[in-house]
């Protein structure tokens, strides 16, 4: 096991309780449940790259579909 640092956090009585229902659903410990939920809140999603292909049938470069307004300008560029 990862080495841990201890960390005490206090909750809203409502909070633990969906916490813990929601860790039992899971089939994992509160503790682990909070780690997962940090990391996932804490750490960028990874960049997903996907070749985009025209109504021409030629592909051009992927682009970050977590970027809005990458996806929009191509988008846009692809209408043209």
């Amino acid at each position: 096991m990862a080495r841990m640092k201890r960390l005490q956090i206090s909750l809203e009585p409502e909070l633990d309780e969906e916490l813990g229902l929601a860790a039992a659903a899971q089939g994992v410990s509160k503790a682990e449940l909070v780690r997962r939920s940090l990391r996932d809140r804490l750490r960028p999603p990874p960049t997903v790259e996907l070749p985009v292909s025209s109504s021409r049938g030629d592909l051009r470069p992927g682009i970050d579909l977590a970027d809005g307004r990458a996806l929009r300008e191509t988008m846009d560029g692809l209408r043209e």
